[in-house]
């Protein structure tokens, strides 16, 4: 599964989702990516944890 991370609850949904509907030729998408690289808040916190002392 590309630009996913293994070691994720939200990767073994995905996975799940994959298998399930590949199975029982369900035509719908899989739950979204979280792409935390984009969200403000976390680059900030991600910031603030690289500066403390």
């Amino acid at each position: 599964m590309p630009d996913d991370v293994v070691f994720t609850v939200e990767y073994s949904v995905r996975a799940a989702q994959t298998a399930v509907f590949g199975l029982l030729d369900i035509q719908r998408p899989v739950s979204p990516f979280y792409k935390g690289q984009h969200d403000p808040r976390v680059l900030f916190d991600a910031w603030k944890t690289l500066h403390r002392h």
